[in-house]
């Protein structure tokens, strides 16, 4: 049956029973609209892990209602052209990683610091210009990946989060001179790029 379901994943949204005991999702490039199973999503209540990946062109968003998902602690959102971070992400309070790829965002809300949960945070390829001063207070986050967001050109070390292991800034147009000032104020920050 997980075969048959893996070519059509919207079956998913119709076996009730099927749903309620997945507990890893993977659905890219859907022929259909995720949003109009808006709560059908909330069937999948030991779900874990989510991989939602769409064609570059698509205008499909996700329904709100996987905020709903208080059993997730990884997602991942592949090219969903969003032009603001999507409010539903900041109530999946027990999310641990999170890989935010291929959207238009040119900013992350202040309220990003709601995910204390977070240990791994990918805002990578997107429009992003600056990190929001409330991201310090995430304690549990140790690794973030800015890569290939060449709108950064500064990073305010006060932002980053005290407990930060490693930061990936490659390729992005960060100047050397603005990662030496990272360097030197967090000396035991692992800071990967291309130089």
């Amino acid at each position: 049956m997980l075969n048959q379901l893996k070519f059509k994943s919207e079956c998913l949204f119709e076996e009730v029973s099927t749903a309620k005991g997945i507990i890893k999702l993977s659905i890219r490039f859907p022929e259909y609209d995720l949003e109009k199973y808006g709560s059908s999503f909330l069937n999948f209540e030991k779900l874990k892990y989510l991989f939602l990946q769409s064609d570059v062109n698509s205008r499909s968003l996700i329904s709100n209602d996987v905020g709903e998902l208080k059993t997730l602690r990884h997602l991942e959102i592949l090219n969903f052209n969003y032009k603001e971070f999507p409010e539903w992400i900041l109530k999946l309070s027990n999310l641990e990683q999170l890989v935010f790829r291929g959207n238009d965002i040119v900013s992350l809300p202040d309220s990003i610091s709601r995910l204390t949960k977070l240990k791994s945070f990918r805002i990578e390829n997107c429009g992003i210009k600056k990190l929001p001063e409330s991201m310090f207070k995430m304690n549990q986050l140790i690794h973030l990946s800015l890569a290939d967001n060449f709108n950064i050109e500064s990073i305010d070390s006060n932002c980053l989060p005290v407990n930060l292991k490693e930061l990936i800034v490659t390729p992005s147009n960060l100047s050397f001179k603005q990662k030496e000032i990272i360097l030197k104020k967090r000396p035991n920050l692992k800071v990967i790029d291309c130089d």
